[in-house]
């Protein structure tokens, strides 16, 4: 796991080196974008759209609605309703940690669904490729009853 971290850093590393980053979350900056990664309780895929508003410095709301593919039987939509703390590191790269809530409803191939609503703890990395373009890598817990799990992703966003 270590060795993919670091890797992980590498690669944001040299993609920084090739961009001219100049850019970093602002009051008023409004993403629009597209996530997809893994999610792990069942381990499958997600794809999610999601919008970003950064209403005062280092405070930014962030909603999307996705979906996780099936697999072992089980699929689902998620809502989930974040709140992001970006901090610029460097030119154009950003962290944040992450807090929220979300609301899954997981289907299962007998028929069956539950509907859980929960808490999300986790964090990410926002790398400006254009003023207009970036990339962001993130991670985090959704606490629930019974459907519980991480998702990691990768989107990118249009910045407006």
């Amino acid at each position: 796991m270590k060795k993919i971290y670091l890797t992980a850093l590498g690669v944001c590393a040299a993609i920084c080196s090739l961009f001219p980053m100049g850019a970093q979350a602002q009051k008023g900056e409004k993403t629009l974008g597209l996530m997809g990664g893994f999610a792990t309780y069942n381990s499958s895929g997600f794809a999610d759209v999601y919008f970003q508003y950064t209403f005062a410095d280092h405070f930014r709301i962030a909603p999307d609605i996705g979906y996780v593919f099936g697999n072992n039987g089980k699929s689902a939509f998620i809502l989930n309703a974040d709140m992001h703390f970006p901090f610029r590191v460097a030119k154009g790269f950003a962290i944040y940690p992450l807090g929220g809530f979300t609301f899954n409803n997981w289907s299962y191939r007998h028929g069956d669904s539950e509907s859980r609503a929960g808490a999300n703890v986790g964090g990410g990395i926002d790398l400006y490729l254009t003023s207009n373009l970036k990339l962001s890598f993130q991670g985090k817990y959704s606490f629930m009853n019974d459907t519980g799990g991480a998702f990691f992703g990768v989107g990118i966003g249009y910045v407006f």
